[in-house]
């Protein structure tokens, strides 16, 4: 991954936050790691609260024995350094033109959009297509290729 991308508004997506949490991703976990660091340091990050949730659901269904509720509750208050965005009804009637646009599932045309409200430049995800340009101003990036 390009380290020079995290100098520009980024929007996290949850699997950067899963894997900084997955002792099994090795090199992943690193990169998810660097990203955290770096993003949290320059305040470029940027999130939803529909990451939060869904970032919660997993770390409760898949990584309970990792995660306690202590632990849960402790990085969801850093969390909030990020100001998660809210997902308004705004949010989710412009995320359907970009569902039939760009052909993206119902919560990634979600995530888009909440990214684009934050005027971020990158969209940092492994679940998207890498490279994908959404409305000449956002770029998809995998930060694990």
């Amino acid at each position: 991954m390009d380290a020079d991308l995290l100098n520009d508004r980024c929007y996290v997506d949850t699997n950067v936050f899963i894997y900084l949490f997955d002792t099994a991703s090795g090199q992943k976990r690193e990169t998810a790691a660097m990203i955290y660091r770096a993003l949290l340091q320059s305040k470029r990050g940027c999130t939803s609260l529909l990451v939060v949730s869904e970032w919660r659901n997993v770390m409760i269904r898949k990584y309970a024995t990792v995660m306690p509720t202590q632990s849960r509750r402790a990085f969801l208050r850093l969390l909030g350094v990020w100001n998660p965005a809210t997902i308004t009804l705004t949010t989710i009637q412009n995320a359907e033109a970009l569902t039939a646009k760009y052909c993206l599932s119902p919560f990634d045309s979600l995530h888009v959009q909440s990214d684009l409200d934050q005027s971020c430049k990158y969209f940092l995800s492994e679940d998207m297509q890498d490279g994908l340009v959404v409305d000449n101003r956002l770029e998809i990036v995998n930060p694990f290729q």
